[in-house]
This record gives structure tokens, C-alpha cells and sequence, in this order.
């Protein structure tokens, strides 16, 4: 998929980008259901990379992609990536992900950096290095893990709408989704940590019409599935989502 490019002081191999986004980003769940605070552009450049993995991979491999290909994969101008690059880069360092660790009835978050290296040079591009930390989230993934392909993601405009596209997918336990749809539940409190809204948006109106019914408008518009929802209350509060999936060819 991949093919070596160069050599920085004689020692470390640098892999030049693929660029076909009908290839598959493939993470698994744990990841997916992990706490993320990223924007849309920082989102996307990560899943780029991960895409990059090959199901043969045992190592993660550090690639460059030039101004003129994230322009492409982010569908705007090389001069707004030139203004925006160094935020984005600068973004992946200072965010980490959150993974959910439940032991003996008690939960804690484990925190990880995704990157071991993410920097911009105005005249090659972005070199992006995957934190050796990740790979057993990464690499050989054999069950619980969810797979798509990157054109899925890369033309929506809101982050929520790629946290929840991957959340539901996630949750989704059948090979193919048959003619009636399925349907998944899943806790509000899941929702609200995948999307980073613990502390924001903690009216759910607020959070549903900015959130929920956003995300789910660009999936619709922009992927091959249909998702509808429905609310489940406990007491007077809603507690979980019910998403029902279909594919939009049925």
C-alpha cells in the first residue's frame, strides 16, 4: 500500500502516503469508545494515518504527507493548510486519548498520546509517527474491532459526526445488516465521552440538537447508512440511545 520515500539521517525509513481513501481505517472498539478531544481536521489527518496499516503490519510505520495531499484529503486550498497545519499538528501532540480501563467494579481512564512524532515542514509536509503505545489497538486486530473506509469520514463537517458514525458501527454485532436494519443502545454517558461533552452541552436539548441530530443528519447525507434514534428514559432523564441502522440501498 505504501512504498519507502527517503531516509533521514541515514537511519530512519519514512513512507510515503497512500492516498486511496476506499481503503479501510481499522481500529478497534476499545479505541473507538475511548474519550477523544480533537477538531474535525485533527480527526481526520489521524484516521489517514491509521489507514496507512496494513493487516500485516507489526509495527507502526512513520509517514509523510505533503501540503498538496492533505489538501486533497481535506478538500480545501494548499494555502488554508499552510494557515492551519501547525494548529492541527500542534492539537495531536497536546490531546491525548482517554481509554476506558473497568477492573473489580472501578473505571479509571487510562491516558495515551497518539503520536510519537507529528510535525510540519512547510516544505514536505507533515511527518506522523503512530504512538507504540497503540499498537495492540492498531495492529493484528482479530475480533472486537470496526473497520470502514476512509471516504466515509473524510466529507463530513462535524466531528460529532465521525465519533458517532464510529460508536454505532462499534456496536453493531452482525456481519451484514439485513433488510429491516438493526438496532443498537447505547448509554448517553458513552455518547457524551466518545464526543468529549462530559462538561459542555449538559442540557440534553442542547446536546441533542447540537450533537445528535447533527451527526446523524451527515450520516445520512454522506455515508451508505440510515440512522434514525429513539430516546430511553430513567425516571425523567434520558439515560440511552437507540439507533436504528439500515443501509440506504434497502
Amino acid at each position: 500500500m505504501s512504498k519507502e520515500l527517503k531516509q533521514i539521517e541515514g537511519q530512519l525509513s519514512i513512507f510515503d502516503f497512500c492516498m486511496d481513501t476506499s481503503n479501510f481505517v481499522a481500529q478497534s472498539n476499545e479505541l473507538i469508545r475511548g474519550r477523544q478531544s480533537l477538531s474535525l481536521n485533527a480527526a481526520k489527518l489521524l484516521r489517514s494515518a491509521i489507514m496507512q496499516i496494513k493487516p500485516e503490519d507489526e509495527e507502526l510505520k512513520p509517514y509523510v504527507v505533503t501540503v498538496s495531499e492533505l489538501a486533497k484529503l481535506f478538500n480545501v486550498s494548499r494555502q488554508d493548510i499552510h494557515k492551519s497545519i501547525d494548529n492541527i499538528t500542534d492539537e495531536i501532540i497536546q490531546n491525548p486519548l482517554y481509554i476506558k480501563e473497568e477492573k473489580k467494579g472501578r473505571i479509571r481512564w487510562i491516558k495515551s498520546a497518539w503520536v510519537k512524532t507529528c510535525k510540519y515542514d512547510s516544505e514536505q509536509g507533515v511527518f506522523i509517527t503512530l504512538n507504540d503505545e497503540l499498537k495492540p489497538l492498531l495492529l493484528n486486530l482479530k475480533a472486537q474491532y470496526t473497520q470502514y473506509t476512509l471516504d466515509s469520514i473524510l466529507c463530513m463537517k462535524s466531528i460529532y459526526g465521525i465519533r458517532i458514525f464510529e460508536l454505532i458501527l462499534s456496536k453493531i454485532m452482525v456481519k451484514v445488516i439485513p433488510k429491516n436494519g438493526v438496532d443498537v443502545i447505547i448509554t448517553l454517558d458513552e455518547i457524551r465521552n466518545a464526543c468529549d461533552c462530559v462538561e459542555k452541552l449538559k442540557r440534553y436539548s442542547s446536546f441533542k440538537e447540537k450533537v445528535l441530530i447533527k451527526a446523524l443528519k451527515e450520516i445520512n447525507e454522506k455515508t451508505l447508512y440510515e440512522v434514525t434514534f429513539a430516546e430511553v428514559k430513567s425516571g425523567k432523564s434520558i439515560s440511552a440511545i437507540i439507533f436504528h441502522v439500515n443501509m440506504s440501498y434497502h
